[in-house]
């Protein structure tokens, strides 16, 4: 069979197809090739009853091995508040927990997580194994120039956009651009909640600290903050209950209410909502501090 000719000049033709039209062709299947990634990540996550967003540290924790917060949170570029709710997560869920040595600080992955990564994704790197048997090693070869060229281009553009996302007036000046609130506005606002989460807080309390409408003052946070005001307060409610229950013996109930969320009721449902674990659940799973003696005959007061 006589083969058409190749040229990887523009504008030639390959047989009846152009150069283009592959180009364009992988381009698409490229986007495809995410979009079912992304779909396989999703139903994997919820296999594992995880938020999508952990996953990635569950990788970062099979390849890399053991790894303290710090370092998972320089590794994934990510804050260090999500990735200690990660943490949080996965010890839960039993996929994780802190080395039973001297090393404490580091986390490492269970048996139970490696058995459910190699039941989920196992099929998938022997299927990916088969389909790569089927090309010759010239062609594999090309595939993974080509790869590792793409990726350095990824590379250069990611250093370029968080340089431009370090710099002092990248964040006033998106904030301005998307019709946001100004740096200092969203401060005063943020301390103010901070201050007053075991309070009622109005959202005319919250814009007045903003100086503006409540009708802009709310779309303004939204853009800034990326959430409305109602989740952020619910936010930082959530992560006070937290605090007192990993640091405190209170009942719940006092810091349901504590943390401004006036009943047990509400903090359980609230907290689940949010965490995917009642706040009792969440307490049995962390390390406790050591109780304070009680008084001889006293016994001491369970959490609820």
């Amino acid at each position: 069979m006589t083969h058409p000719p190749t040229d990887a000049r523009p504008g030639r033709r390959t047989g009846t197809l152009s150069r283009d039209h592959f180009v364009q062709r992988m381009g698409a299947e490229v986007v495809r090739f995410q979009e079912e990634s992304n779909a396989f990540d999703d139903v994997a996550a919820q296999i594992l009853a995880l938020d999508r967003s952990d996953l990635p540290c569950m990788t970062m924790l099979l390849f890399g091995g053991p790894a303290s917060v710090d370092q998972l949170t320089a590794a994934l570029h990510a804050r260090r508040g999500a990735v200690t709710d990660t943490v949080d997560r996965l010890q839960l869920a039993g996929y994780a927990r802190r080395r039973p040595d001297a090393d404490a600080a580091r986390i490492e992955l269970t048996e139970h997580a490696r058995r459910w990564i190699e039941r989920i994704w196992e099929p998938l790197r022997e299927d990916g194994d088969r389909l790569l048997g089927t090309y010759s090693t010239p062609d594999l070869a090309m595939m993974s120039t080509f790869m590792v060229r793409a990726r350095e281009v990824q590379e250069r553009q990611v250093r370029r956009l968080r340089k431009w996302l370090a710099r002092p007036s990248s964040a006033a000046r998106r904030t301005h651009l998307r019709g946001g609130l100004a740096p200092a506005a969203l401060r005063r606002v943020q301390l103010f909640v901070e201050a007053n989460l075991e309070r009622t807080i109005h959202l005319s309390d919250l814009a007045g600290r903003a100086e503006l409408s409540l009708h802009h003052f709310a779309r303004a946070f939204k853009m800034s903050a990326g959430m409305t005001p109602r989740a952020f307060v619910e936010q930082r409610r959530i992560e006070r209950a937290k605090h007192l229950i990993n640091q405190s013996h209170h009942s719940l109930a006092d810091i349901a209410v504590a943390s401004g969320f006036g009943t047990q009721s509400r903090l359980t449902t609230t907290f689940k909502r949010r965490t995917g674990f009642t706040p009792a659940a969440y307490r049995r799973g962390r390390p406790r501090p050591a109780a304070p003696a009680s008084p001889a005959g006293s016994p001491q007061h369970a959490s609820k």
